[in-house]
């Protein structure tokens, strides 16, 4: 067994995990039509139409600019970073109890500080993802007044409505009026002195140019974050993989174990053939993770109960593209990432994303299709019940004679289940 001499870097798998997680905010509110109010606050902000897709690279910018004035170090400095790529890892989870954006703020804080408390990293963090939309008054969700509240929980809730606010498209224009909100928010939402250090920092050009330059040069971030390496292992891997399918498959209301039971499948496919292992273990987590890119797929789309248009289709379709592009961002499963986002493609190159053929379509490959199908007909959808394995057996051995999936790995599948 080599599961522990794969050894792969934590943080790389934060940074990809937190596009994921933006993508899927972006969904949140368009679908929910969430606004943030505080009434207590005097504060509201319609969120619909904000551009989530590197919230959380800039949340984490902006923290690390505080955190560098305040003189953060080692295990402090890589704590906050962390926490501040990882602040709103409960908001998909959030969404099966909430129908209020005061709800919602609660719970995604609470869902995300419980989900920390599973991954590997500092327990600490934990408290700072439960508290980062505390107001300095007292009037935040759980009530935390000034310094009762983590310093690093006050630095990443500047910094998140910082991004919340600002407007690259608005340019310098915007810049006076993002700084006169927070000024206007001293000792209510913010730390005084925080928001001090802040306006010292917006003084510097350069942070504005990273701001309006970090999605076209992953360079920006990188200059500045603190210089950490966190080794995981296979098996690590996996658990951390575990967390963000049930994540995935909460998305939906028809996914409540669709990663999860399709990771089980293939893992016992992988046996039958006589994999080792360690590559059992990947293609699991392939598995686990295959729909991760579903998160930057609305739910109306996803539980629509009819017929979808050519439109919402290509919506769904690109899910598949969207994995991989998740995935390929860390280093060392190149081989889980192509597993992954291929579960779509077909032996006679009819597939997406990228029409591949038999030809340059793996095993592996092969048998995440395979069993992706049988968990999504025997399950329920929005517009039918699911099937039973006869009724779902006859439709793949159909796909399979019509030359689209593996009759062999349909077989094997037979045969587990």
């Amino acid at each position: 067994m080599h599961l522990q001499q794969d050894v792969l870097d934590f943080n790389k798998f934060i940074s990809s995990i937190s596009l994921a997680l933006d993508l899927a905010e972006s969904c949140v509110f368009k679908d929910n039509n969430f606004n943030y109010t505080n009434k207590k606050s005097s504060v509201e902000l319609d969120l619909k139409n904000h551009n989530f897709t590197s919230h959380s690279k800039k949340t984490a910018l902006i923290a690390i600019h505080l955190s560098n004035k305040l003189g953060y170090q080692g295990r402090k400095l890589n704590n906050l970073y962390v926490s501040a790529f990882l602040h709103d890892i409960g908001a998909v989870d959030a969404l099966s109890l909430c129908h209020t954006d005061i709800d919602f703020v609660y719970e995604h804080c609470e869902f995300g500080s419980n989900i920390i408390r599973n991954l590997p990293i500092d327990i600490d963090i934990s408290a700072f993802i439960r508290f980062h939309h505390e107001n300095y008054d007292g009037s935040g969700p759980y009530g935390l007044h000034s310094n009762e509240i983590p310093q690093e929980a006050q630095i990443i809730h500047l910094a998140d409505f910082f991004e919340l606010i600002y407007n690259r498209d608005m340019g310098s224009m915007q810049r006076e009026l993002v700084l006169n909100w927070f000024r206007t928010q001293g000792s209510k939402m913010f730390d005084p002195y925080l928001v001090d250090i802040l306006l010292d920092i917006a003084s510097s050009e350069r942070f504005w140019l990273d701001l309006e330059n970090i999605d076209r040069d992953a360079g920006v971030l990188e200059r500045i974050r603190p210089k950490i390496y966190t080794p995981i292992n296979l098996r690590q891997l996996a658990d951390i993989s575990s967390i963000f399918a049930a994540i995935i498959d909460k998305k939906s209301t028809f996914t409540k174990q669709h990663s999860s039971g399709l990771a089980l499948n293939t893992g016992k496919i992988a046996s039958i053939y006589g994999f080792d292992a360690n590559k059992t273990e990947r293609l699991r987590i392939a598995g686990l993770l295959h729909d991760l890119g579903k998160l930057a797929v609305p739910n109306q789309i996803l539980d629509k109960p009819g017929r979808l248009t050519k439109e919402e289709f290509s919506i769904i379709k690109s899910h598949t593209y969207y994995t991989k592009l998740i995935l390929d961002k860390i280093d060392g499963i190149n081989d889980i990432s192509e597993w992954a986002s291929n579960h779509h493609e077909t032996l006679n190159g009819t597939g997406y994303p990228e029409a591949i053929d038999a030809s340059s379509l793996s095993l592996e490959s092969r048998i995440l299709a395979v069993c992706d199908i049988y968990q999504a007909l025997t399950e329920d959808r929005p517009y039918r019940p699911g099937m039973t394995n006869a009724k779902a057996f006859t439709i793949i051995d159909n796909m399979a004679d019509y030359g689209n999936i593996d009759s062999a790995v349909v077989k094997k599948l037979k045969d587990i289940v």
